[in-house]
Formats: structure tokens, C-alpha cells, sequence
């Protein structure tokens, strides 16, 4: 019978915990959870043992409980598991009327134990605030047990030791990040037996119980910000952050952390740093001179629809391939002009001329260059300029006198000869007077002195069409009046080619 009770507690305890750690497995396995970081942790508790066996059989309501204490040294391997030694010592007491006897022990035992967070199996939650949890094991314990008559003799005495099986369950609530309060209730099989043969009471092996409250201080890694992640491998120690990203936060929630990410405003991906690209071109947008349309890397993301190497957005002619250095543009007779401001785009010529040739050089086009054989002025439509002919030639008059000095008849006869010359050109012949005698007077002397010279030049061959007559009396002098110098110099007759 002995060997049957114990084997049935091991088994019960191994095939509890087994069956509890495969529906954990499936619970678990879909859901992310944070990563669980083991720590070791010290229980010191206090409580109340109390004996069951041959000797309390008819005391079934257990009326002597007896303080106890003990510690709790612990190993929590994750969320569920976790393992931990525990000692405790105190007495066992039991007062049996109907056989007149008292037990009054002393005991201690040394147990292994594993112990099972319940709520983690359906739903981790690293902050809950009150958690229940199974345990069970095996240990060793001593008894030094004493069993003495009403009267006070003694009966019975000796010290045993044996096997223990603890199984209980307790709860634990959370007071700060690494202290729990802890009510545990235990109880304990063990391998004993007390056979007094004259107890007429059904066999069963001794157990007692151990009800205990303790505190429970964790040694759990240093996690400054509480994000999970401990010190010693948070990236971003002093800040909250993700379990993915070694403990660094991430704004955008692009899986790329802050202190990496070269857009940490905006959700990227992380071959660009975090960066996005809104079009798919390969080029993350802060870099993309042309973010919302696909385009070519080596245009820092803008299209070339003409392939020409110029971006669509700076191709002054996105639609036909041309030149770079002409903005994109084609220039079919290579003159360096583009056929788009080209004014002769199929024949070279100069880009000061828009494209169009000057091959006599004068500085007018040929397609404006009235003369483009042959040199000559913009003001004469690329044609050379016959040179102007100017003629200037004064002749005087004695006092009163409408016939020439006879000293100026030679220049005379040399207008004559150029005019002869140039038969194109007209000239002005204006009489003048000096102020002595009256104005009116003066008026028609200068007019016969210009009529003198007019019938001179044509009884020399010129026509009269070419001498245009004028005459200013004395109004417009050359010379003072007041001396007789300037006054000879006033008696004249001056003649001027017509420009």
C-alpha cells in the first residue's frame, strides 16, 4: 500500500506538469509575446503545519495547527515554468482522544519543486497584477517525533527520516516590479507511517500541510526604461523602444529604430533606412528628385521618356532625344543651336544669328542680308554704303556788289567741275550781305549775289535743277559787322551739297 500511495503522487504531479506544458506549447505559439528573461528570486515565509495521519484520524477537522517558517530559493525559467528549493521547519501536533495520546514533533524538510504559473497558459501579461500558480516535487524530511499518554508519559519516541511529496498552489500579488506577496497553501505526502499496533484505525501514510505567506524578491535584470529589454542588451537603454529592435523605439512602426532611421517621421522601408518610396523606383523619396513617378536612378529618380539622358523635368523636349548640353533638345545641323530656336535649322551657322549662316561676315544673316555675297553695313541691309559726297565752298563779294571778286571765279570753276562729277548731287547756293544799308535793301543784294552764282555754274554746264537758290540779307552774319574786316567776310555766297 505504501508503494502504491507514492508512486501514484509522483505520476500524478509528472503527468500534470507534462500535459499542462503541451496545451501551453498551443496556447503560446500563436501569440507574440515579449521575451521572458530568467531571474532567480528569495521567498522568506511564515505559516501554519498541520499533521493528518494514523494518529488524528478521528480529528478530522484538524483543531491543533502549529506555526512554521521557512525560505524559498527560486529559479523562474520563463512565463509558465519555473523551478525553486524550498526548506521549512516547525512542528506537528495532533491530540487523539478516543486513544488518550499526543504527538507533539519537530520536523524539517529540504524539497525540489516545480512550480506553474496558471494565468500565462491562456495569456501572458509580464504586468499582471495578481497570479496563481501550481507547484509540486519531491524532497527529503526528518522527523524527531515524540508521542506521549494523556498522563504525560512518554509512549513513544524516535527520530525518522523519509521521502516527501509536495503539491499545492498558491497566489502571488504584485507589489512592485520585483515584490510579490505570496499565499500558498501545501500539502505533503511523505513516505512515513506511524503503525502503532494497538490504533485500530485504517493505514495511510503521514502527511501535513503547510499554509504560509511570504514575500517574494525577484533578482530580475536591470531594465531602466521597462520596456522588456535589459540593460545590458537595450540598444536604447534610457528609452522605451521594441522587443524587436533590442529595446529602441520605432515612431513610424516601420521596423527600422529611431536612432537608425533616416525618416523617423514616416514610415520607410528598411533597405532605405526607414525611408519610403512612394513610386517604386528604387530611390528612397527624400533623395527621389521626382518621388511620385518611377524613374531612373542615375536622374536621381526621373523619368526620360526619350531616353536622351535629360530628365523629362528639365528636357526642354521631353518628346524627341536631343543633346544635353542643349537641354534635351535636337540639333540636326550641328551648329550648336537647338532646331527648336534654330531660325535656319537645316543649314549651320551662328548662335549670335539664332542658327543662320553669314558667309560674307558683314553681321547680317544671310536670310535678312540683301547683299549676302559681299560685305556690307547693318544700316544698309548687309549692302556696302556708297560713300556720302560733301561739298563746301564759299566765295565773297566786294561792297555793294553782286559780281564775284574776280580771285574766287577759280573756285567756281572748281565747283563746277565736281558737280560735272557727281551728277547725283544737288547743292544750296545762299546769298549773304554785311548790315551796312538798309535791310530790305541788303535782301535783294544777296539775292543777286546767289542768282550771280547760279548763272555762273550753268553757263559751265551745270542744270539750274541742282542749284537750289537761298538768300538771308544780312541775318545771318559770319563775322562782326562792326569792322571791315568782319563785314568782308559777311559779303558772300556760300555753296552746300544737299546730304
Amino acid at each position: 500500500m505504501k508503494t502504491i500511495s507514492i508512486k501514484f503522487n509522483v505520476l500524478f504531479i509528472a503527468t500534470l506538469s507534462l500535459s499542462l506544458l503541451a496545451f501551453t506549447g498551443k496556447a503560446q505559439e500563436k501569440m507574440e509575446v515579449k521575451p521572458f528573461h530568467p531571474y532567480f528570486y528569495l521567498q522568506p515565509n511564515l505559516g501554519l503545519t498541520q499533521y493528518y495521519g494514523d494518529l488524528n484520524s478521528d480529528d478530522i477537522y484538524n483543531k491543533n495547527p502549529k506555526f512554521g517558517g521557512g525560505g524559498i530559493i527560486g529559479y523562474q525559467l520563463n512565463h509558465i515554468f519555473g523551478f525553486r528549493g524550498q526548506f521549512m521547519a516547525g512542528k506537528l501536533y495532533s491530540k487523539s482522544d478516543s486513544h488518550q495520546l499526543i504527538m507533539d514533533d519537530k520536523i524539517w524538510d529540504l524539497t525540489g519543486q516545480i512550480t506553474l504559473n496558471i494565468n500565462e497558459i491562456f495569456k501572458t501579461n509580464p504586468d499582471r497584477l495578481l497570479n496563481f500558480y501550481l507547484f509540486g516535487g519531491a524532497g527529503y524530511i526528518h522527523e524527531k517525533n515524540q508521542v506521549d499518554n494523556y498522563n504525560g508519559s512518554l509512549f513513544h519516541a524516535q527520530g525518522e527520516d523519509g521521502r516527501s511529496f509536495p503539491i499545492g498552489a498558491g497566489a502571488a500579488l504584485k507589489v512592485a516590479k520585483n515584490i510579490d506577496l505570496n499565499l500558498e497553501y501545501g500539502q505533503r505526502v511523505t513516505s512515513q507511517d506511524r503503525e502503532l499496533d494497538f490504533v485500530k484505525a485504517k493505514a495511510k501514510y503521514d502527511q501535513y500541510s503547510y499554509l504560509s505567506a511570504g514575500v517574494t524578491i525577484k533578482m530580475l535584470p536591470k531594465d531602466t526604461d521597462n520596456d522588456g529589454v535589459p540593460d545590458k542588451t537595450d540598444l536604447c537603454p534610457t528609452v522605451p523602444g521594441k522587443i524587436s529592435l533590442s529595446g529602441c523605439p520605432d515612431k513610424d512602426n516601420d521596423g527600422v529604430a529611431d536612432k537608425d532611421d533616416a525618416c523617423p517621421d514616416v514610415a520607410g522601408k528598411a533597405e532605405f533606412k526607414g525611408c519610403p518610396d512612394t513610386d517604386g523606383d528604387g530611390i528612397p523619396d527624400k533623395d527621389d528628385k521626382c518621388p511620385g513617378v518611377a524613374g531612373k536612378k542615375e536622374l536621381g529618380g526621373c523619368p526620360d521618356k526619350d531616353g536622351d539622358g535629360v530628365a523629362d523635368k528639365d528636357d526642354k523636349c521631353p518628346d524627341v532625344a536631343g543633346k544635353k548640353e542643349l537641354g534635351g533638345c535636337p540639333d540636326k545641323d550641328g551648329d550648336g543651336v537647338a532646331d527648336n530656336e534654330d531660325a535656319c535649322p537645316d543649314v549651320a551657322g551662328l548662335a549670335k544669328f539664332k542658327g543662320c549662316p553669314d558667309k560674307d561676315g558683314d553681321g547680317v544673316p544671310d536670310k535678312d542680308d540683301k547683299c549676302p555675297d559681299v560685305a556690307g553695313t547693318v544700316a544698309n541691309g548687309g549692302c556696302p554704303e556708297i560713300p556720302k559726297f560733301e561739298l563746301y565752298k564759299v566765295v565773297y563779294f566786294a561792297s555793294d556788289k553782286a559780281v564775284v571778286i574776280t580771285k574766287y571765279t577759280k573756285d567756281l570753276d572748281e565747283v563746277a567741275v565736281i558737280l560735272q562729277q557727281h551728277a547725283d548731287v544737288k547743292v544750296t547756293v545762299e546769298g549773304h550781305a554785311d548790315s551796312q544799308g538798309p535791310d530790305a535793301y541788303n535782301m535783294r543784294l544777296s539775292e543777286k549775289r546767289a542768282d550771280y552764282v547760279i548763272n555762273y555754274l550753268a553757263k559751265k554746264g551745270v542744270e539750274k535743277t541742282r542749284l537750289v537758290k537761298a538768300f538771308f540779307g544780312e541775318s545771318k552774319p559770319a563775322a562782326d559787322n562792326k569792322t571791315a574786316e568782319g563785314r568782308a567776310q559777311n559779303r558772300r555766297v556760300e555753296i552746300k551739297s544737299i546730304k
